[in-house]
């Protein structure tokens, strides 16, 4: 990694970006039909900040059926990337509910934080970590592993990588981030392949909330791996999916109670 985008992503790190800061790196506001958005400009190629840019949103079908399912309860949505979903959810939440999102990185944390404060979001939980089945503290993926420049296509938690490419990040389960008092309505996670072990750690908040579950699951073998996951984890739940949007498959749970 160069010793830019090293210190890129130690501008934030270790400390929460208070709403309202601008970012101290480059970046640029895209504005679509569901609000405004601080994009770094070190991302500006990749598909999510280009759709930004041309004034379009990114997976417009998932976000309408998250829309559709909220129902009265609160939104767990992540990883927040620079808080393109979090608009356009708040927008259609319940007077009280909530959403909690989170997002590892720390220039797309700060890009998101930024995102919240330029649409003036006051119901979205936004936390600088990762989510997993147990505590801990665990090497993020943020740049290239063949030790070019280039920042990574998508972060990633990479269990046991060391390198100039990764930089330590704080994972915590969902049962711990998510205030047991907090009625959830949707689990949403896109996390770069560790959507199973956050399951795992969301195991009280899943059986006490029976949510709409989504997960990213671009091929029918992982669908497949996330349907029998939850029948064992969850079966007086009985999850099936119901639809495959965007490479999101959705999960209905049919609780037998």
């Amino acid at each position: 990694m160069t010793k830019t985008a090293v210190s890129q992503f130690q501008l934030t790190q270790g400390r929460v970006t208070k709403l309202g800061k601008t970012p101290d790196f480059d970046h640029f506001i895209a504005k679509n039909k569901y609000g405004s958005y601080c994009v770094p400009q070190a991302f500006a190629a990749r598909e999510v900040p280009r759709l930004l840019a041309e004034g379009k949103v990114y997976e417009p079908r998932t976000i309408s059926q998250l829309r559709h399912f909220m129902g009265s309860g609160d939104i767990v949505t992540g990883g927040a990337f620079v808080g393109d979903f979090l608009p356009a959810l708040s927008e259609a939440l319940h007077p009280r509910a909530q959403i909690h999102s989170f997002e590892p990185a720390p220039i797309t944390h700060a890009a998101a934080a930024y995102t919240l404060h330029l649409n003036g979001l006051s119901n979205v939980n936004l936390h600088n970590v990762a989510v997993g089945d147990a505590p801990d503290t665990l090497p993020l993926q943020v740049a290239r592993g063949t030790g070019g420049p280039e920042l990574a296509a998508a972060a990633r938690i990479v269990p046991g990588e060391t390198g100039d490419h990764v930089i330590n990040v704080p994972v915590v389960r969902l049962d711990d981030l998510i205030p047991e008092d907090r009625i959830v309505s949707i689990l949403h996670l896109d996390i770069e392949g560790f959507e199973l072990r956050a399951l795992m750690g969301a195991e009280r908040l899943i059986r006490r909330n029976a949510p709409v579950i989504v997960l990213e699951a671009a091929k029918r073998r992982v669908q497949k791996l996330y349907k029998r996951t939850l029948r064992q984890h969850f079966p007086h739940l009985r999850y099936h999916i119901t639809e495959v949007v965007e490479n999101n498959a959705i999960f209905i749970p049919f609780r037998a109670d």
